[in-house]
């Protein structure tokens, strides 16, 4: 879910390295930094009308090891390589959700990355962003169901 198969851009791997700095400097994720990071993993739907996620959001984003954050950061931004070819060599059933609210990953790179896998499905739910899972829950739980009860 919400993911990307491509190397970090440049700009991108700059605005985490500065992320990474900042929590080491204020010992954790801190204000000001954790309307970024809100605005990093949720939408505007559920920052308007999700008030639970938002604050578990921000509960567990208070709560991180700031070497974790580091660590974190590093392997998923800073040294993610560019997997894209190893897509096509995927042989089972793939079902790909992405949440059209994801400005971490947007949907252009989850649509890229369905498009790379032999036979996979797409599912881009409007009203999420990038914790699709913890946004809608039920609605992410039942196209699982619906996936798995066919393959």
């Amino acid at each position: 879910m919400n993911g990307t198969a491509s190397a970090a851009p440049a700009r991108q791997q700059a605005e985490y390295a500065v992320l990474v700095a900042a929590v080491r400097l204020l010992r954790g994720i801190r204000p000001p930094l954790t309307r970024s990071v809100v605005k990093a993993f949720l939408g505007s739907t559920s920052l308007r009308t999700r008030p639970e996620v938002v604050a578990r959001v921000l509960d567990l984003a208070r709560r991180n090891d700031p070497r974790s954050v580091a660590h974190a950061v590093t392997s998923v931004v800073s040294r993610r390589p560019d997997q894209r070819g190893l897509l096509a060599s995927i042989s089972t059933s793939v079902l790909v959700i992405g949440g059209r609210e994801d400005a971490t990953y947007p949907p252009g790179e989850v649509e890229e990355m369905a498009a790379a896998i032999p036979g996979a499905e797409l599912v881009v739910i409007e009203d999420a962003a990038h914790l699709v899972a913890a946004e809608v829950p039920d609605t992410v739980n039942k196209l699982l169901d619906e996936f798995l009860s066919r393959t």
